[in-house]
């Protein structure tokens, strides 16, 4: 009875409102009656076409739209599932994790924070190995301690890292080491507040930023990606301006820091690359009195934004959407009977070692040399796994992932909107040819066999969704054909 009624009270509001709709569209109707005209006389196959690339013309206006990206999104995120464990270039290092594993944290007694101690091991172990670049993902602050100054096990990670230059970067060459900076709201910022105007991150303080501030082998690095509506992490942010006690500075990504870092420096006398990159961020350092919407709107537009790092890797510090967008390629889980593929010199492309058995020395230290190595955790106290495309992953991997995406495809950017076009209107008329062909079952069946095969086309082309743009106008295709109209 009462959906009766609810039909009886919308039914004469609905004819009014397509009443409405038709008065409104009155002026257009000998518009409508031309189109029509010319419509109708044209052939299955000539429709099909020009529906088709209407479609696509849509798409391409709304590409930077919300609806578009997320499709986008989709289809590069199935795509890296056909392609997870793709075969990496030759110059691509290894990666090694040392990993604070579930079993190395109940092996430690469960603890609130990472032993500095054990930290300190961890550190040692892998610098004496030798890799090209240490990665700590772990955050470094103030242990609580009941005497007035630093913890003991502070004190001596202090004091390693104070000396890190004279005893093992004086006579030889040694790994740079990047340490995580971790950030804090501004004093009185209420955090969620709608009502709160933009404001920059401030850094937190740790007993080693003096020591950071002299090194020219140790840095500090944001550790920060862009969680989606999803839950799911797909693009990193390649800076982080903060402002602190009214202070202005720039933070570097983990992934753009360590692919500088692993780009051979130019013996022709110019600036190593991570001083060149620092000489570029400076351009972007944030005017702490002024909000960021404001800062960003008037003062970048003239700011150089081009940092070239090597021929096949040019950062755009002012990123889209598109270039900042992660390929994920190594996953946390590999499927029982795959493996990874190898690098360069039959090696493997990731080694997970466990930090329990490093300390307890039933560990080899070989597989380090010339690595890319990460210390961190995976275990599931630390709270520090996230949803991915290739499944959840802990961040240690996503660091990983990351930086294997900048070597292995680099930036990604879009093609050109004539190629999109020229590609649409190619897959367009022969689908709308196999429609009339084979028939509405047949035609379909075998042009979805051609955007099967365009997938890895348009990948290896691409490196981006690209397809979707081809999917759609097809989809629309096979409307057109059911609905003819």
């Amino acid at each position: 009875m009462k959906l009766l009624l609810k039909w009886l009270i919308l039914l004469p509001l609905l004819k009014k409102i397509a009443k409405g709709f038709w008065w409104i569209s009155k002026p257009f109707h000998p518009l409508f009656s031309f189109i029509n005209r010319l419509w109708q006389p044209l052939s299955p196959f000539s429709k099909n076409i020009v529906f088709g690339l209407l479609i696509t013309l849509l798409l391409i206006g709304l590409r930077h739209g919300q609806w578009v990206s997320e499709l986008e999104d989709l289809s590069v995120d199935w795509m890296m599932t056909l392609y997870r464990g793709d075969l990496v270039k030759d110059n691509t290092p290894p990666f090694v994790i040392l990993d604070i594993d579930d079993d190395t944290y109940r092996a430690w007694g469960e603890p609130f924070f990472t032993p500095r101690d054990k930290l300190l091991k961890l550190i040692q172990f892998a610098v004496q190995a030798l890799p090209k670049v240490i990665i700590v993902d772990i955050a470094i602050d103030k242990q609580p301690h009941q005497a007035e100054g630093l913890h003991p096990d502070d004190l001596a990670l202090q004091q390693y890292l104070a000396e890190y230059e004279k005893t093992h970067c004086s006579e030889s060459d040694c790994p740079a080491i990047l340490l995580t900076r971790t950030f804090r709201l501004p004093k009185g910022m209420k955090p969620f507040d709608p009502n709160s105007s933009p404001y920059y991150l401030a850094q937190r303080p740790t007993f080693l930023d003096k020591i950071v501030m002299r090194s020219p082998h140790i840095y500090w690095a944001s550790t920060q990606f862009e969680r989606e509506h999803d839950r799911l992490l797909r693009r990193w942010n390649l800076w982080i301006p903060t402002c602190t006690q009214k202070v202005s500075d720039i933070i570097p990504s983990m992934p753009l820091l360590t692919a500088t870092l692993l780009v051979e420096e130019n013996k022709s006398g110019i600036l190593p690359c991570s001083c060149r990159l620092r000489h570029h961020l400076n351009y972007f350092l944030p005017n702490c009195r002024k909000s960021p919407q404001k800062w960003t709107s008037e003062a970048l537009r003239h700011k150089p934004t081009k940092f070239v790092v090597s021929k096949d890797l040019v950062f755009d510090l002012r990123p889209t959407r598109l270039s900042r967008r992660m390929l994920y390629t190594i996953p946390w889980y590999v499927t029982e009977g795959k493996t990874l593929p190898s690098v360069s010199g039959g090696r493997d492309l990731l080694t997970i070692m466990s930090a329990n058995k490093i300390l307890n020395k039933s560990s080899s230290d070989k597989p380090l040399r010339d690595s890319v190595t990460i210390i961190g955790g995976s275990y599931i106290e630390g709270r520090d796994w996230h949803a991915t495309p290739l499944g959840w992953m802990p961040g240690m991997l996503v660091l990983v992932n990351s930086i294997q995406s900048l070597l292995q495809y680099g930036i990604l950017q879009p093609p050109s909107t004539w190629w999109i076009l020229l590609f649409a209107t190619i897959l367009i008329m022969l689908t709308s040819w196999l429609l009339i062909q084979y028939g509405q079952l047949w035609g379909a069946i075998y042009s979805s066999f051609i955007i099967i095969a365009l997938i890895p086309l348009s990948f290896v082309l691409f490196k981006y969704g690209i397809w979707l743009s081809f999917a759609i106008p097809w989809a629309a295709v096979q409307l057109r054909q059911i609905f003819d109209f």
